[in-house]
């Protein structure tokens, strides 16, 4: 399976609707409000200056077959979400109305996010996934991997992550990536590790 690394924000805009598709296979709050904020959280934080991450791309196919993206302020990526407040009115009306549950964890973990970071020179392990036919051989690790690489060389001297206590697979990734469990935590529905790891 020989497979390139790559820069998120150097990814065409026309494949940015691949990297929402992988991701609306991870169980957490983004998936959940649906596609559109998917990809409009994705549109924004290749945008952003200070996020970063990687994808890889099969060799042979081409195919995107995951990501992984990091922050030193995850909730400014969120709030981007309010910023075409027509846009937002729209389609949180839609999940508010069809996906209730959702619309409340987005508030709980909108208030839960502000108390987690900022130390300086920190980063957060936002997000890395992988699609669900290319797992199981060490790509998310890869993944991971690169962003504490080039957390490093941005100076960064920490990196955490939140996983859920039921993802086993992720927890063992980010473990051999030599984090270490600090917490564990209720967020609304969610039960989650709270790891960290000095680059």
């Amino acid at each position: 399976m020989p497979y390139k690394l790559h820069f998120l924000n150097s990814i065409p805009v026309k494949l940015l609707p691949r990297i929402s598709e992988i991701h609306l296979s991870d169980a957490g709050l983004l998936s959940k409000l649906g596609y559109p904020f998917v990809l409009r959280y994705f549109e924004n934080a290749i945008k952003d200056e200070r996020a970063f991450g990687f994808y890889a791309q099969d060799d042979e196919t081409n195919e995107i077959m995951g990501f992984s993206l990091a922050s030193p302020e995850p909730s400014s990526l969120t709030s981007k979400l309010t910023a075409d407040k027509g846009w937002f009115i729209r389609n949180i009306l839609k999940v508010i109305f069809t996906r209730p549950m959702a619309f409340l964890q987005m508030v709980i973990s909108s208030i839960t996010i502000r108390g987690q970071m900022y130390e300086p020179n920190t980063i957060e392990c936002v997000y890395f996934t992988v699609d669900s036919k290319f797992r199981g051989r060490g790509l998310g690790r890869s993944l991971q991997k690169a962003l504490m690489d080039e957390g490093r060389k941005r100076g960064y001297k920490k990196i955490y992550a939140s996983v859920e206590t039921w993802n086993i697979a992720s927890l063992k990734a980010t473990q051999a990536n030599g984090f270490k469990i600090i917490k564990t935590f209720r967020e609304g529905l969610y039960h989650r590790h709270r790891l960290e790891s000095e680059l």
